[in-house]
């Protein structure tokens, strides 16, 4: 299975329109959605993590999510990338806290460009702009990743946030893919 544990390059940094706990929180949902959507399809995950991480334009937090390798779709990996995006927004509007500043904070333009060099690797391909080929088997837009990854996400969402919860309460925000799997099972339908 091509990589999509790759966490953010360019970090949420601590001057974000949100509080450091509601940074927190967002990527905590987060990477609960990349970790409950890869079980959805049988994928799972061995840990799952949020982070402080310091770069050169400053320090920020970020998250990563780690999979075992599984067989999947190359259409799959790009539900469980896309997951993330609207795990962290269904947060947000949860939260009352979704603006327009404020879910520019939850863009994941680094998984969907992930996903589609993944997809690409196994001949799929995922266009962002313009049309998809023809036919379903070799390729679909980002659009409708996304919009079908959105759906699974509200549909699991009791499994999401009580993974991001166990998250947020976990020493080091690090759970183990057996927690993770735990808390999904009781949760997932």
């Amino acid at each position: 299975m091509p990589h999509l544990d790759d966490h953010r390059t360019d970090p949420v940094l601590v001057d974000s329109p949100l509080s450091l706990d509601q940074i927190q929180a967002g990527l905590a949902h987060h990477e609960a959605a990349h970790a409950v959507v890869a079980a959805v399809l049988d994928v799972p995950c061995t840990r799952v993590r949020v982070m402080r991480v310091v770069r050169e334009a400053g320090a920020g937090w970020t998250g990563a999510t780690s999979y075992e390798d599984a067989p999947v779709s190359a259409y799959g990996l790009a539900l469980i990338a896309a997951a993330g995006e609207h795990g962290e927004l269904h947060h947000l509007q949860a939260a009352g806290l979704l603006t327009e500043a404020t879910a520019r904070t939850a863009c994941a333009a680094h998984d969907r460009d992930t996903a589609i060099s993944a997809a690409a690797e196994l001949g799929f391909t995922i266009t962002v702009d313009g049309q998809a080929p023809a036919d379903p088997d070799q390729g679909a837009t980002w659009s409708e990743v996304s919009e079908e990854a959105r759906d699974l996400v509200a549909g699991q969402w009791p499994a999401v946030n009580a993974v991001a919860a166990a998250l947020l309460a976990a020493p080091n925000f690090t759970l183990t893919g057996d927690e993770v799997s735990d808390i999904i099972a009781a949760h997932l339908h």
